[in-house]
């Protein structure tokens, strides 16, 4: 626990120096956090790796905690290829899998906002047989909005 603590509170007080260049994007930025969370979700709805640059802090800051890795993955560059290692493409593919999300709270701490919820993946018309857990994402604001700077992802054990 005192180890999460220390990483979450690191995160935080370098979370304004991980604001994005500012560069433009081809999609519309995600204007609050709630915005950035929609946009994540729709990313696993299409698995378009172009959408991964919309989304997450581009440079070697980013961390990411998987529920099917071991250990942190940092920097943009390896959180595009673990997302290319879940069949993510450019252009994107059609998945009969779907992610989710509920009980979502977003917490605004100024100049960061932390986001909390309960992920799901699986057929929707199907919730109890879904994969899901809890996740936490610390969104940071820039010029062209809304961007995600740390996830961390775990498992719920199926009953």
């Amino acid at each position: 626990m005192a180890t999460w603590v220390l990483l979450v509170a690191s995160v935080l007080a370098t979370a304004p120096a991980l604001a994005p260049s500012g560069a433009a994007t081809a999609q519309t930025p995600a204007a609050t956090p709630a915005e950035l969370l929609d946009a994540w979700v729709e990313l696993w709805g299409t698995y378009d790796l172009d959408r991964v640059d919309d989304l997450f802090v581009r440079d070697d800051r980013l961390t990411y905690f998987s529920s099917e890795t071991e250990g942190l993955i940092q920097g943009f560059d390896r959180i595009v290829e673990h997302h290319r290692g879940f069949g993510f493409e450019p252009g994107g593919s059609s998945r009969d899998q779907r992610i989710w999300v509920e009980d979502v709270e977003i917490v605004d701490l100024g100049d960061t906002a932390l986001i909390g919820a309960i992920w799901f993946f699986g057929d929707p018309a199907s919730p109890e047989s879904a994969q899901r857990g809890p996740m936490t994402v610390l969104a940071i604001p820039g010029e062209d909005g809304y961007r995600i700077a740390h996830m961390h992802f775990a498992t719920y054990e199926r009953p």
